[in-house]
C-alpha cells in the first residue's frame, strides 16, 4: 500500500491519493513519528505537486510537523524549492516550524535567504521575523549565508529592512569573519559598497 502512496505522491495523482484512503483510512497515519525516512509530504513538496500537497495537509496536517532523515520540515523543502504557494499552505498549518533547525542548523529562512528566494524569504519573515536570530551549524548568522552564497538582494533585503541591529549585522562566526570579512574575500563588492548601518 505504501507503494503505491508513493507512487501517486510522485505522479501527483490526487485522484489515486482518495482511492487509496478509501481502501486504508489509516495509511497516512503510518507516516507520523519518523518510521519512514520521508513523508509523502516530503516528496510532494521536492517536486512541486502543490494540489496533492494540499489534499495531504488537509487530510492529515500533522504531516507538517514531521521531519526527515536529514531533519528537514517540509516546509524546509519548500522554502529551498521557492515554492511560495506550498510556503504559504504550510505556514497556515503550523507557522512554529520557522524556527526548527536541519541537520545543518539552518531553519527555513536562512535556506529561503542562501538560495535567493526572496519572496519565501518575505513571507516567513513577516511571520517569524526571530527566526533570523539563530546561528546556523558553523556559527554563520543568515548574513553570513547570503555573502556565502552570493545573494545581495536577501542580504540587502534583511540588512535595511529586517535586521536592524549593528551588533547582529557584525556578529563575527566560528571562523571570526563578519560578512564585510567574507565579502572582501571572496571580492563581492557589491557587499563592500553596501550600507551596512
Amino acid at each position: 500500500m505504501e507503494k503505491r502512496l508513493y507512487n501517486a505522491t510522485k505522479n501527483g495523482d490526487k485522484n489515486e491519493l482518495l482511492y487509496l484512503l478509501q481502501e486504508d483510512a489509516q495509511l497516512l497515519n503510518r507516516f507520523i513519528n519518523g518510521r519512514y525516512p520521508e513523508t509523502p509530504l516530503h516528496v510532494a513538496i521536492m517536486l512541486g505537486h502543490s494540489k496533492f500537497v494540499d489534499e495531504l495537509l488537509t487530510r492529515m496536517p500533522e504531516l507538517a510537523s514531521e521531519l526527515n532523515s536529514r531533519r528537514q520540515s517540509p516546509l524546509h523543502l519548500a522554502a529551498a524549492k521557492g515554492h511560495q504557494q506550498i510556503v504559504t499552505r504550510l505556514m497556515q498549518v503550523n507557522p512554529d516550524m520557522c524556527l526548527v533547525c536541519d541537520l545543518d542548523g539552518r531553519n527555513p529562512l536562512h535556506i529561503a535567504a542562501m538560495k535567493g528566494y526572496l519572496d519565501v524569504l518575505l513571507e516567513l519573515f513577516y511571520v517569524k521575523p526571530w527566526a533570523t536570530r539563530s546561528l546556523m551549524a558553523q556559527g554563520d548568522t543568515i548574513l553570513h549565508g547570503c555573502v556565502r552564497c552570493n545573494q545581495l538582494e536577501a542580504l540587502k533585503f534583511l540588512v535595511t529592512e529586517g535586521i536592524s541591529d549593528q551588533e547582529f549585522v557584525n556578529c563575527l562566526n566560528c571562523e571570526g569573519n563578519t560578512i564585510l570579512h567574507m565579502a572582501i574575500v571572496a571580492n563581492q563588492t557589491q557587499v563592500c559598497t553596501m550600507d551596512l548601518n
